[in-house]
């Protein structure tokens, strides 16, 4: 079956130096999918170091759970995100944009 629109789950703010948890969930794609995250339309990587665009940022990513935690927010993770859900069946689907601002 293939995934449904995901929901994003992103907090309008958070606090700089703290934690901060971004999930996505879709209930309804079989297999589970798994999740990508985008920040202002740019795919976030599994590990930030791996990518000059994201290296100041300290995140973790799980794309089997969807849950994206910035531990700690800095202020370079102000943005627009939304997620993406896909398995091998159909074709991707994504969520609403949310804008969270450090």
């Amino acid at each position: 079956v293939p995934p449904g629109k995901p929901q994003a789950h992103v907090p309008s703010s958070a606090t700089v130096g703290a934690r901060a948890v971004l999930r996505c969930s879709e209930g309804q794609g079989s297999p589970p999918p798994t999740f990508r995250w985008y920040k202002d339309g740019t795919e976030l990587p599994t590990d930030p170091k791996s990518s000059p665009a994201f290296r100041n940022s300290s995140y973790s990513l799980d794309p089997s759970t969807g849950e994206l935690v910035f531990e700690p927010v800095g202020g370079w993770d102000t943005g627009d995100y939304h997620c993406e859900a896909s398995n091998n069946v159909g074709s991707p689907q994504k969520s609403d944009v949310f804008r969270m601002e450090a």
